[in-house]
């Protein structure tokens, strides 16, 4: 039985020669393509859970590269994203990185550039995983949360302890007890130290109403 590649590397682009091509040379080297030309394949097909990195272009046909960038983020890809440009985009790759992409790649592309940048991604990948679990794990239980619950979740990783978050929150120490105990509940946590890691991917509201 052939063995999986042990890192899948998306490829979004609309030139179709393009994906070809990057994806012939990653599977040269041993890696898993996933090819897509255009954001709603990619949003749609592409397993958030695949370990490796996502090469997407800034500029799809019908699409913003950023806005796939958000869209993958809020649906639980965790997955390094590399943008890629042209000479021209470089000011909008740069606000890509402020929005969480892991760097860009520019065209016409340096094949050896692209490979050591695209191995360092699925490496810092899969460290990431093995650190703070998956973002599709965290956005899922964090979902289930009430707003109140969301309250002592990050007080919780602030480090109160359930006197102190009563008294944060004016509530109970028997209330915030029943609460600290449905985060954990919902969240599939067995401790703090498993909240932590999934409040890595979730982005820290201000303190909001119950």
């Amino acid at each position: 039985m052939q063995q999986e590649p042990p890192f899948v590397v998306a490829v979004v682009d609309d030139d179709a020669g393009f994906r070809d091509a990057i994806g012939w040379l990653l599977k040269a080297n041993g890696y898993g393509v996933r090819s897509y030309g255009d954001a709603p394949s990619f949003l749609a097909g592409h397993d958030p859970v695949a370990i490796g990195c996502v090469l997407l272009d800034l500029r799809l046909d019908d699409s913003c590269g950023i806005d796939t960038l958000v869209e993958a983020r809020q649906r639980g890809l965790d997955a390094p994203v590399l943008m890629i440009s042209g000479h021209g985009d470089i000011p909008t790759a740069v606000k890509a990185v402020k929005l969480g992409a892991a760097g860009f790649i520019e065209k016409p592309v340096d094949n050896d550039k692209l490979l050591a940048t695209v191995e360092a991604a699925c490496t810092a990948h899969q460290q990431q995983c093995r650190q703070h679990g998956r973002a599709i794990n965290a956005l899922k239980g964090y979902g289930q949360l009430t707003n109140r619950e969301r309250q002592v979740f990050w007080a919780i990783t602030d480090g109160l302890t359930n006197k102190e978050i009563g008294t944060t929150l004016g509530i109970s120490i028997r209330t915030a007890e029943t609460h600290r105990a449905r985060v954990f509940e919902k969240m599939s946590a067995g401790s703090v130290g498993d909240l932590n890691r999934a409040a890595h991917f979730l982005p820290r509201p201000p303190l909001v109403n119950p």
